[in-house]
């Protein structure tokens, strides 16, 4: 094996295991994303003690994530990479941490809202919109295994379905504005401000779910 060759194949060999790390990164966040629609459905059934469970559980969780996007930041300054190639990589990280961050902002200030009964209108569109962000960064998890496996086809057709649902929450984001509006012309500026943020939070992780699947479909035609 020539120089070039040996240096190519190590090379490889290191963007497989951030791959490996990276896809190990998502599900953590997939996890966090999971138990955060757990706590809209606990809001909604009223149940305040699940909620504050739930809360925990996607505290931790998210905690776990971040201790993987450590761990994959520290591949990438070690290892022999494309400058390109590890830019995407980093870039890649942050936006599926910040699916997280979101997740966990969200759930955060449905604990906040604990003592206040919103809309059931609200409520079923938030938890549509969160389901749907789960559903989003399934895919995007599962885009990475193609990744993984070198099926680009695979990867650009599990980040259109990922655009599809963006659309679709876009849609729902607008129509539980419409709602909230309503309801801050009956409610204290507090809990007007509150549902406002939790409805666009949900929103904003389904944006960097796209985000997401926009660079996996870039690191997939760069290979």
């Amino acid at each position: 094996m020539n120089v070039l060759s040996t240096w190519s194949w190590i090379s490889r060999l290191r963007e497989r295991r951030s791959i490996d790390l990276y896809i190990e990164h998502v599900s953590r966040v997939l996890s966090v994303v999971e138990h955060a629609v757990n706590a809209l459905l606990a809001y909604r059934e009223g149940n305040i003690e699940r909620l504050s469970e739930e809360w925990r559980v996607v505290y931790e969780k998210e905690k776990e994530a971040d201790e993987y996007k450590r761990r994959i930041f520290a591949e990438l300054s070690e290892s022999v990479f494309h400058p390109i190639d590890r830019e995407e990589v980093a870039r890649l990280v942050i936006i599926t941490d910040d699916i997280a961050s979101y997740a966990k902002a969200w759930c955060r200030r449905l604990v906040l809202m604990r003592g206040e009964r919103l809309p059931p209108g609200i409520v079923d569109k938030a938890i549509e919109m969160a389901k749907s962000v789960h559903k989003a960064v399934a895919l995007v998890l599962e885009a990475s295994r193609e990744l993984r496996a070198r099926n680009k086809k695979r990867v650009l057709e599990l980040a259109g379905e990922v655009e599809s649902i963006e659309e679709k929450v876009d849609d729902l984001h607008i129509d539980a504005l419409v709602e909230a509006l309503d309801y801050c012309n009956a409610t204290k500026p507090s809990n007007c401000i509150l549902v406002r943020e939790i409805i666009t939070t949900i929103e904003n992780a389904a944006d960097r779910c796209e985000d997401a699947a926009d660079v996996l479909r870039t690191i997939a035609l760069l290979d």
